[in-house]
């Protein structure tokens, strides 16, 4: 067989061979769902049977809403600092932002605030926060309570620190004011704080309302099946003998 016959024969060979393969002399078949879902997820793409979401939606926020959203990330990066004991660390972010108008967000950053000082033995800044907390209008009760409560905590703590009783007085009298809010207000007392009541008008000199304040903490402990501690008995004896008794 001649050069130029072999050479013809190979050509046909490979026509056919072309024309036999599909997609390539054969028109592909029609791709299904399927087919194009696998393409899709292989190429990363959104699915073919998925609409891909309007990026324009995302970029409808107002300058007020973007400054909103930003706040609320970095009160909760606040929030990670004080549950991780990094007071002065949060303390700092807080220091540093542009609060809300609304009375609720002025709130509870001046309360995180009032805590992360007092956590970081810092009492003059967390009374001025908690003082802050409680001018504010329309403050939530929870909230309140607990500012007061602590409150009567660091005048008690401010007063003992002093070195004229004139100066002491002035704080055990914020403590006791304080004090005795909470009492009015707090659905759920323990004796510890008839005890602190006590105490704080031991301090003024007032012996017959420390005497009820410690009889009150000695019943409810009674009543709830707690243990009265020695120390609390002892000073109900000592003061009752202040009294004359």
């Amino acid at each position: 067989m001649s050069a130029r016959r072999i050479s013809t024969v190979i050509a046909v060979v490979l026509l056919f061979g072309i024309l036999a393969e599909p997609g390539l002399g054969q028109q592909r078949p029609p791709r299904g769902v399927d087919e194009l879902r696998e393409r899709d997820e292989l190429l990363g793409r959104p699915r073919a049977d998925v609409t891909a979401p309007d990026i324009r939606k995302f970029k409808t926020l107002t300058p007020d809403e973007r400054r909103e959203r930003t706040l609320r990330r970095k009160l909760r990066r606040v929030d990670e600092f004080i549950e991780k004991g990094k007071y002065k660390e949060g303390a700092a972010l807080l220091e540093s932002l542009r609060v809300g108008r609304s009375a609720g967000d002025f709130a509870h950053v001046q309360s995180t605030l009032a805590f992360a000082y007092s956590q970081s033995n810092q009492p003059e800044k967390a009374i001025r926060h908690y003082e802050r907390l409680l001018n504010t209008p329309a403050v939530d009760e929870p909230i309140g309570l607990t500012a007061r409560r602590e409150l009567a905590r660091l005048y008690y703590a401010r007063g003992d620190e002093q070195l004229w009783d004139e100066d002491a007085e002035q704080w055990f009298r914020r403590a006791l004011s304080s004090m005795q809010t909470w009492m009015g207000a707090a659905p759920h007392k323990v004796p510890k704080d008839y005890l602190f009541l006590s105490r704080i008008q031991l301090e003024l000199n007032d012996v017959e309302g420390g005497i009820e304040s410690l009889e009150a903490a000695i019943r409810l402990a009674d009543e709830r099946g707690m243990r009265v501690e020695e120390e609390w008995t002892n000073l109900l004896d000592w003061m009752k003998s202040a009294r004359g008794d």
